[in-house]
């Protein structure tokens, strides 16, 4: 499979790029500058592209089967938040232009239902700091399940998500918060990237806000 693969080179975008070359696909990673990549991401192709200049970011996907995104805005910049769903729009136009009818992005647990019709963000105890990230990742969403063309996925992780060891005892479900027996919503970094990379190989949620969570 030939993935094309937008973040690499952030904390769950490494792990992400780590899954994709061990399970012997071939990898692209598209970075805004031509910064040397870890030595754990030697077997990838690497593209220097502006992920919002649709044209560019269109010949830059061209030839690949899916499309993942790892990106993430920066949380200390309020004008990032605006751009996760311009990244959204960016990379619904480049697959539909490129012909890549696959897009498998990373979103944001808030976007999860804890009740019909309740969403993570929208209760009470959701934390102040994480809301306008969590409000951006839900904007995002709203765009992307607006799209009927493309098998698009909106991998959510748990409400916690973490450096921490491979543990693989968790589940994926679609559209509601997961918790394990004593109420917590959690997620390791390299168990989130390994559910993530099965998600691109198997498609098995498609056009679905899904997410992982320990038991």
């Amino acid at each position: 499979m030939k993935i094309a693969l937008i973040g690499a080179t952030g904390k769950i975008g490494q792990e992400i790029a780590k899954e994709i070359l061990q399970h012997q696909h071939s990898l692209t990673v598209l970075t805004r500058s031509n910064k040397t990549l870890p030595t754990e991401l030697a077997g990838a192709q690497q593209k220097v592209v502006d992920i919002l200049d649709v044209a560019a970011l269109t010949e830059a996907v061209r030839g690949h089967d899916v499309i993942a995104s790892a990106y993430g805005p920066d949380m200390t910049k309020p004008i990032a938040m605006d751009q996760v769903a311009e990244t959204a729009r960016a990379l619904i136009a480049a697959a539909r232009a490129a012909g890549v009818k696959r897009v498998v992005v990373i979103g944001g647990a808030g976007s999860l239902e804890v009740a019909p019709g309740v969403q993570l963000v929208d209760i009470p105890e959701f934390p102040a700091a994480y809301k306008p990230v969590a409000l951006a990742h839900r904007e995002a969403f709203n765009i992307y399940r607006s799209v009927t063309d493309l098998d698009w996925t909106f991998f959510a992780p748990a409400a916690m998500i973490a450096p921490g060891e491979k543990k693989g005892n968790y589940r994926v479900g679609e559209g509601k918060l997961l918790t394990d027996a004593a109420g917590n919503s959690a997620i390791s970094y390299c168990d989130y990237a390994e559910a993530f990379a099965a998600e691109l190989e198997q498609g098995t949620h498609r056009k679905a806000i899904i997410t992982v969570a320990y038991n």
